[in-house]
């Protein structure tokens, strides 16, 4: 246990360092600069850092996000959701206001049954999450297949960005497929996996009590007409 806090604790010092070297890079960014979030590109000093910390970088996920000065946005949400009747079902969720244009958004996991931590960092502060998925079954024996946002994607405001899905089976093969996928939860249903999650992100231009009062954990979402892309 000491030696997770140990690690939290130093990969905080490590988006901290990210935070200071960039912000006057994006600071120079023109007001009608793309709204983008990205995967981090770590400066060397950063990277140097973590070899010599020794982390263990494969469970943490780290995206630079760039608002813009007049995106309109307000407020953040992280929401975690589970596979169930051919939808998704809210089953965590993060709400902060922002009023920074840009920061960082970092979710540390294994397998997600273990328990997820996310935070949220900018020039304001950090904030942190932490939840566990607790699936009826045991889950202990069964293999996970992650799939993570690797590349840059627009932000639209009060539109979600899915950031990672797992697929948590018994099964012997495991069909997994991009994030971009989050918008057809019928093509993870078909086969029959006995868990499916996914976190998604949004920046929204409502304010974040808004979000809250608004938000209906628990409910499934409609499944996406759009057909398969594998049809």
């Amino acid at each position: 246990m000491r030696s997770k806090r140990i690690a939290a604790l130093l990969l905080a010092a490590v988006t901290a360092l990210g935070l200071c070297g960039c912000g006057n890079e994006k600071a120079e960014k023109t007001e009608s600069a793309d709204m983008t979030i990205r995967p981090v590109d770590f400066t060397q000093e950063e990277a140097a850092l973590t070899e010599l910390l020794g982390l263990e970088m494969g469970n943490y996920r780290i995206y630079d996000f760039q608002l813009g000065e007049n995106s309109g946005v307000q407020s953040l949400c992280l929401t975690a959701y589970e596979l169930a009747d051919n939808g998704w079902r809210d089953i965590a969720m993060e709400v902060q206001p922002v009023s920074e244009a840009s920061g960082r958004v970092a979710l540390t996991f294994g397998r997600m049954t273990d328990g997820v931590k996310t935070a949220v960092q900018s020039a304001s502060g950090t904030s942190s999450n932490f939840f566990t998925p607790v699936p009826e079954d045991d889950v202990s024996a069964m293999a996970c297949a992650t799939s993570m946002l690797t590349s840059s994607a627009a932000i639209v405001a009060d539109q979600e960005i899915p950031l990672a899905i797992q697929i948590v089976t018994a099964k012997g093969q495991i069909n997994s497929y991009d994030v971009q996928y989050f918008g057809m939860p019928r093509e993870y249903a078909k086969h029959g996996y006995e868990h499916v999650y996914a976190i998604t992100v949004m920046f929204s231009q409502k304010p974040s009590d808004e979000l809250v009062r608004a938000a209906a954990p628990g409910i499934p979402q409609e499944p996406s007409a759009q057909p398969s892309p594998g049809a």
